[in-house]
């Protein structure tokens, strides 16, 4: 009887274990079975996204240089001039209520102040005095004394481009005498390329002048979507090439996002440089 006893309970014992053991072996199955191929994780919180972000590159991919064209209507923006962290060339239309004031802050802030160079279009959409613009049917004479009138009244500029100039940047001896002019005060030109039949290239050429082109306008369309489109392809044009041109307008969105732009790219390796630098750096007169 007790050796029967003794033998049931080894018996139990060896189920119970078994049972177990099976149990065990089960749940490894089921727990191996619903693991996800790809781990659902919770959504980073801006603290935690901040903290793997990657350094700032030391390394250069690209440079852009950059012009604000349209300042001296208002001084409304002055204080985001003021406050934005790269280099720009701040383009000043002459004889406009704010000019002088324009030209105080952007010199104040440490940007290049510009003259933004009024010159015949083909087509008049604004309205301004009559002897605004440098014309095609001015003299070689008129032209001179016009253009160092205005530079005279906005001393400290360091640089030209042009306001409009579709007409006159095709008309080689206009434009002969603007860079010549320009050539012997040592200022640099940008051509804001209002016509793709701009003679302005092969005249500084001529005259063995460094100018720049402008590679992309950023706001022809003044909304959030289109600007950041712009800013893209110049940043492409930047890293295929290694250097980019672009020219905006004294707008508060542009400005914004033109902040927000740099800070967020010279962490990529995109180099905002003064616009004479850049035509010092890629420019050669010769070409």
């Amino acid at each position: 009887m007790l050796l029967q006893d003794a033998r049931r309970g080894v018996s139990y014992q060896t189920v119970i274990i078994w049972a177990l053991l099976l149990v065990v072996a089960v749940q490894g199955f089921l727990l191996c079975s619903r693991r996800p191929r790809t781990p659902v994780l919770p959504p980073v919180k801006q603290e935690e996204q901040k903290k793997v972000l990657p350094p700032p590159r030391g390394d250069v991919v690209g440079r852009i240089a950059v012009v604000l064209d349209d300042w001296g209507y208002n001084k409304g923006h002055c204080r985001q001039l003021e406050e934005m962290p790269i280099p720009v060339g701040v383009a000043i239309l002459p004889n406009l209520p704010y000019s002088q004031d324009v030209l105080a802050c952007s010199q104040k802030a440490g940007k290049e102040p510009m003259l933004h160079l009024p010159l015949e279009p083909h087509r008049v959409y604004e309205k301004y005095p009559e002897g605004y613009y440098l014309t095609t049917q001015m003299s070689d004479a008129d032209i001179r004394s016009t253009l160092e009138r205005m530079l005279r009244e906005m001393p400290g500029i360091v640089g030209v481009n042009n306001h409009t100039g579709s007409k006159a940047t095709e008309d080689p001896r206009v434009m002969k005498v603007v860079l010549g002019i320009l050539k012997r005060r040592k200022l640099f030109f940008v051509d804001s390329v209002t016509t793709d039949r701009s003679v302005c290239s092969p005249v500084a050429r001529e005259l063995r002048m460094r100018i720049s082109r402008r590679d992309v306008f950023l706001d022809n369309e003044n909304s959030r979507g289109a600007i950041e489109r712009q800013f893209a392809s110049a940043v492409r044009i930047a890293r295929k090439r290694g250097n980019a041109l672009i020219i905006g307008h004294d707008r508060a969105l542009t400005l914004q996002i033109l902040k927000e732009q740099a800070e967020k790219l010279s962490k990529e390796g995109i180099e905002f440089i003064p616009v004479r630098e850049y035509i010092r750096r890629y420019e050669d007169p010769g070409n």
